[in-house]
């Protein structure tokens, strides 16, 4: 079942069950004892030391040991879909193979979360439920409320850190491109900020590639874009210029990704009537 899944040298794979683990060498032991593959039991028994961080669902935070945390992430479905069918999929290995990809992200260098355990839980023949643990980020937020944050209230300062922050996504994103990654969810709230430091998570479903192709850059720009526009609506602090910025930075002295630039947003406004049209739908 588990066999076209690169297990990182760092991890081992472990089975109870209808229960498998991926788990970090280093917190393996700490995990096991605390009961992580009973993984509500887990949750039950935490619940007074339990802090939650912001997501799809709202994502819980247990301390492990050396006063870490650990934040658990469970997969659920979106849109219509999570109505009817909560957190059940079928077939695949999602919570082991976004792991492994984002090892492989952070072996390239690439600022990102520390996966430290995933959780594969059938719960009959074909569906399953799915978890990814990963090392809480102190201090860390989201860019929607890093920009909010910042910005109450206006400064030099502040005007400055926002435009340093814009230029260091628009890089980041260069490095994860040239790497060969392809995130399936580029969106601002995909992006952290701890401190100095710009870091990109959430790749359920992502791939990498020999190359990524200026076509599937663009859909993953356009993608982050209209992410800006949804964002803005609530308040969010960006300006044209800023997205300028942006695009400057991801683009660096390559005049062709430029090109492609202006002519994606060239072709932008009429993709986003639709979005708008279904965001006013939600509301």
């Amino acid at each position: 079942m588990f066999k076209k899944i690169t297990i990182p040298s760092s991890f081992s794979l472990i089975r109870k069950g209808r229960i498998h683990l991926l788990l970090h060498n280093d917190y393996k032991e700490s995990l096991l004892h605390q009961g992580i593959e009973d993984i509500e039991s887990f949750l039950n028994k935490n619940l007074l030391t339990t802090q939650y961080l912001n997501g799809r669902t709202p994502h819980p935070s247990i301390p492990i040991q050396d006063d870490q945390r650990v934040v658990i992430r469970k997969y659920s479905h979106g849109g219509v879909l999570r109505f009817l069918n909560p957190d059940l999929f079928s077939f695949g290995r999602r919570s082991f193979q976004e792991l492994s990809l984002t090892e492989e992200i952070r072996s390239a260098g690439i600022p990102t979360i520390q996966p430290i355990g995933a959780i594969h839980q059938t719960v009959v023949p074909f569906l399953y439920r799915a978890y990814l643990l990963s090392l809480k980020i102190s201090n860390a937020m989201d860019l929607v409320r890093y920009l909010k944050e910042i910005y109450a209230p206006f400064s030099t300062e502040s005007l400055f850190r926002k435009r340093k922050m814009i230029k260091a996504a628009g890089a980041l994103l260069r490095q994860f491109h040239q790497s060969g990654f392809y995130h399936r969810d580029l969106q601002l709230k995909n992006l952290l900020v701890a401190g100095d430091q710009i870091l990109i998570i959430d790749f359920d479903r992502s791939c990498r590639k020999a190359t990524i192709s200026i076509p599937q850059r663009m859909r993953n720009l356009l993608r982050l874009n209209r992410s800006v526009d949804k964002w803005k609506r609530s308040g969010l602090p960006i300006t044209k210029t800023d997205r300028w910025r942006f695009f400057l930075a991801y683009a660096g002295n390559n005049h062709e990704i430029h090109q492609a630039i202006r002519i994606a947003l060239g072709t932008y406004s009429m993709g986003l009537l639709f979005h708008r049209i279904g965001w006013a739908l939600k509301n």
